[in-house]
């Protein structure tokens, strides 16, 4: 079993992509709400590859931030950041 974990703009994109033509049944889901957007965090658990669950991701409609966050590994090791951060905090104070 492969852990992955990513970010959703709404729990309907999860659902979209958990019951998708080519999924097959996942170990575990978790899903985390979050506390101002409808934004969630999700981690599953599946013997699928992950070569398969991204070509389902990408055949999906308007799921960008899920395929843009999706990494194999745990929530606490997923960033969920999408791209480059173009404001990056400075590594020293700017003062």
């Amino acid at each position: 079993m492969t852990c992955f974990s990513f970010r959703a703009d709404a729990i309907q994109d999860v659902f979209e992509f958990v019951l998708a033509p080519g999924m097959r049944p996942l170990q575990r889901l978790i899903i985390l709400p979050d506390q101002h957007f409808p934004d969630v965090e999700v981690e599953i658990e599946t013997d699928m590859p992950e070569g398969e669950l991204r070509l389902i991701i990408a055949g999906l409609e308007d799921c960008h931030v899920i395929a843009d966050t999706f990494l194999a590994c745990d929530l606490k090791s997923n960033a969920l950041q999408r791209g480059e951060d173009p404001d990056p905090l400075p590594v020293q104070p700017e003062f």
